[in-house]
């Protein structure tokens, strides 16, 4: 068994392991179902950034795309800080294609009353075309995010890794930074 797979396993187990004490402890599962009072309290952004995948050339690839964040309705908190950050990129840059669908989940604590900062896992799809080769990947990794958002407007800021599967040797294990402006609803 790889390290990769026991850390794995590891979280997974942990993760169901605290499943019954935290909703003894008022965390909520599936409040988008069971809570009438439950509100998504949406934002869209427009997203642009630099995404510098691992063993490369110290060259990074720009990305852009559209994100959609939102209170997560599979699992809240007792003070509702999880907010969930589903975005679409595209990166068409040297000869390199990739487009990602991706889901992060992040825990948000308030710095201000209008600038939080979060942090949680990711989990992706991408399809890679390298000009020789076109695969579909999964992703995972880590983002924390830095978020402001002033009545209607947001804006905000991300730092992600991402390992991804390797199909064919290929695979666009990456770092990325990811500005963000946008409209809350």
């Amino acid at each position: 068994m790889t390290i990769r797979n026991f850390l794995t396993t590891a979280a997974g187990a942990l993760l169901l392991s605290t499943a019954a004490s935290a909703q003894a402890q008022g965390w909520r599962f599936a409040p988008v179902f069971t809570d009438a009072d439950f509100k998504l309290d949406p934002t869209l952004a427009l997203t642009v950034g630099a995404v510098r995948p691992d063993g490369g050339d110290d060259d990074s690839l720009s990305a852009f795309g559209l994100e959609a964040n939102f209170n997560c309705g599979l699992l809240q908190s007792p003070d509702n800080r999880i907010r969930s950050h589903l975005a679409l990129s595209r990166i068409d840059d040297d000869g390199v294609e990739v487009t990602t669908l991706e889901l992060s989940p992040r825990y948000t604590v308030p710095v201000s009353a209008s600038v939080s900062i979060g942090v949680g896992p990711s989990l992706a799809l991408l399809q890679v075309d390298n000009g020789r080769r076109d695969e579909d990947l999964f992703g995972y990794g880590m983002a924390a995010g830095l978020d402001y958002r002033a009545g209607s407007l947001y804006a905000g800021a991300d730092l992600r890794y991402q390992e991804t599967t390797e199909e064919h040797r290929l695979d666009f294990a990456n770092w990325a930074v990811t500005a963000k402006i946008g409209v809350n609803f």
